[in-house]
């Protein structure tokens, strides 16, 4: 296995984007979306890399990157249109033990970002260790027509009967039973046809709860 595949949470961390072009905006809006606080290093900035700048959202560096731009950062992206830059920015970051992904060159990077499904909660991550993002590409497409929208509501729906089952039903075994029961059954079709309440009729029948608060198991 040539890279440990892992999620990181990047709520409150501080990341440094290195570039203001149109990858870095894409890198800056994915981070920006996991929670993390971030800082960007460029010259310029894309017209939407400009408003979030404007608004607050990220912090701007009008200059180019330097080895003290990354103290205490937890990540870095080093996506210029320079390979060099970049490459420098990577042997900065391995140094002071920072995670940093690289536009180009690739290889220099110490992690790289999979294609991810994202349906609410549920990601699901696509990588052929960088040998061919092409293929990535591909699966992920396929995993997208697979697993839709109502996987979302799936998650969102166990999230919710799974606190009632670990406070009505005390043995474990028969807690693990009733969810492996609710994900084998027929609730994602359910889901799938738009039957919305028939689904949480069923998800409460598997799991023995007549109505909220009380268990025809206790």
């Amino acid at each position: 296995m040539k890279y440990y595949p892992a999620y990181l949470d990047l709520r409150e961390r501080l990341c440094v984007v290195i570039g203001g072009g149109a990858i870095a905006e894409r890198k800056t809006l994915s981070l920006i979306e996991a929670g993390a606080v971030v800082t960007v290093i460029s010259p310029s900035l894309t017209p939407k890399l400009l408003d979030l700048s404007a608004s607050g959202k990220i912090t701007h560096l009008k200059k180019n990157f330097d080895e003290q731009d990354i103290s205490n950062t937890f990540l870095a992206i080093a996506a210029t249109d320079s390979p060099d830059v970049n490459s420098a920015a990577a042997r900065a970051c391995k140094k002071n033990h920072v995670l940093v992904n690289v536009a180009a060159p690739p290889e220099e990077s110490s992690f790289i970002v999979p294609s991810v499904i994202e349906r609410g909660d549920l990601l699901i991550a696509v990588s052929t260790s960088g040998a061919s993002p092409a293929l990535s590409k591909k699966i992920r497409q396929e995993l997208e027509n697979r697993y839709g929208p109502e996987y979302e509501l799936l998650l969102s729906k166990l999230t919710s009967i799974r606190k009632k089952v670990l406070k009505e039903v005390a043995d474990e075994r028969t807690r693990k039973k009733i969810f492996q029961s609710i994900v084998d059954s027929d609730i994602i079709d359910l889901l799938k046809q738009g039957e919305t309440h028939e689904a949480e009729l069923r998800m409460a029948e598997i799991a023995g709860l007549t109505h909220e608060g009380e268990s025809a198991r206790s």
